[in-house]
């Protein structure tokens, strides 16, 4: 911790013994919020031939819905790391409220409705997503912070899988305003939970200070000419983005060696589902040895296999086998490298180093999904490209650090 500058290790860890309880409490709260931001941006993804029909306009139309997230985020995450970490709790409180205000507009009948609404949200997805390391230092002792951190990104997985599961069975029951209605709920009652939380202090004070920050340039540049942010931002740029392209295209890509929609469908809730077991438990796991650096290259050398096999086919066992170890250690990757980041980083650059990481995660997935979909006419083309893609980043897994050192 930066010394003179907040409250010694000592008074933290009283602190943090003192009011253990509301520290879980605002973790879960934000971990909530996180799943809803990622249930209320792909509703529209398990449903959009319907939600096509349904407004008059053209699948690529509805699309849209979904692309303008990441499309937001890489714009927005860097600025907004920095406010999360001049104003954590104000950071959090508007990107509650944005995600509040979008779901309701999105109530309102009409695909302009569902537009602007899915817009605010995706302005306030990177206010809460930014804040996840910020959260952890603020909130959770030192030992517990993968932990803190996993929950709070296992989380984007769940409210993913929440979404696709139960949105078509909405739909089915009360249409399109039993899917929104019911989302703008679960939206609002999270965010009431998190901003009732929100109003205890943090319980390690040591990671803010009253220093005047520095400009945000000067702080990114001395970010970016750090060895590790440029090696973490490009192993979040693959692993992140393998397995966003992987979810965006695997349908066609497979159809080609004898998979239907549904096993695929099935095929990708169990990449999901171990992606979310691999999010929760890894990370603590990977915190010791060489654990970590086992994981990551383990996550690629995986993913490769599996390409290779869809390029070349592949009985249904071993589709179904590789796509939920490709999601158990793909998915794992994100907290992890968030963790090791958080015991790197100065506490008070903690949002800004996430809102860098984080962008190059969601720029993996932009990049490679738009290499694939140029390639899609040359299917093997398109498989060959992410294969390459994966082994040639995969020596850079091998410099990962073999062991958490936190900051000094």
């Amino acid at each position: 911790m930066m010394g003179g500058q907040g409250l010694n290790q000592g008074d933290e860890e009283g602190r943090g013994h003192e009011h253990g309880a509301s520290r879980w409490s605002v973790i879960a709260a934000y971990a909530g919020v996180v799943a809803v931001t990622q249930l209320l941006w792909v509703t529209f993804t398990p449903i959009t031939t319907d939600a096509s029909e349904l407004w008059g306009v053209s699948i690529d139309a509805v699309g849209w819905l979904s692309l303008v997230f990441p499309l937001v985020y890489v714009l927005l995450s860097i600025p907004f790391g920095f406010a999360s970490d001049r104003s954590f709790r104000g950071v959090l409180t508007w990107g509650a409220g944005l995600t509040v205000a979008g779901a309701l507009i999105r109530v309102v009948p009409g695909y302009e409705y569902a537009l602007a609404g899915q817009f605010i949200i995706a302005v306030g997805q990177p206010l809460v997503l930014g804040a996840v390391n910020k959260m952890a230092v603020l909130y959770a002792a030192p030992p517990k912070r993968p932990i803190a951190i996993a929950a709070g990104t296992a989380s984007l997985f769940v409210g993913i899988m929440i979404s696709n599961v139960t949105v078509p069975f909405l739909l089915e029951w009360g249409g399109m305003p039993a899917v929104l209605w019911t989302q703008a709920i679960m939206g609002a009652a999270a965010c009431l939970a998190l901003l009732v939380t929100l109003r205890k202090p943090p319980l390690y004070e040591g990671a803010t200070t009253d220093v005047e920050p520095a400009p945000a340039l000067r702080t990114l540049r001395a970010l970016w000419s750090q060895q590790w942010v440029r090696l973490f931002s490009l192993l979040l740029f693959a692993g992140f983005g393998i397995f966003i392209t992987l979810a965006t295209w695997l349908e066609v890509l497979a159809d080609a060696i004898g998979y239907d929609s549904v096993q695929v469908g099935t095929g990708l809730g169990l990449m999901t589902a171990a992606g979310i077991i691999g999010a929760a438990v890894l990370p603590d796991f990977a915190m010791h040895g060489n654990r970590a650096r086992n994981v990551l290259v383990l996550s690629l050398a995986v993913s490769a296999v599996l390409l290779v096999f869809l390029a070349a086919g592949m009985p249904a066992w071993l589709f179904m086998t590789l796509l939920a170890l490709a999601g158990l250690l793909l998915l794992a990757d994100l907290p992890i490298v968030l963790s090791f980041a958080e015991a790197k980083a100065e506490p008070r650059t903690a949002g800004a180093v996430t809102g860098l990481l984080l962008l190059f995660g969601n720029l993996g997935g932009i990049v490679l999904s738009l290499l694939v979909q140029l390639l899609l006419d040359e299917r093997v083309l398109a498989i060959g490209a992410l294969a390459v893609v994966t082994v040639v980043i995969l020596p850079f897994a091998l410099l990962f650090p073999g062991k958490s050192e936190p900051h000094k």
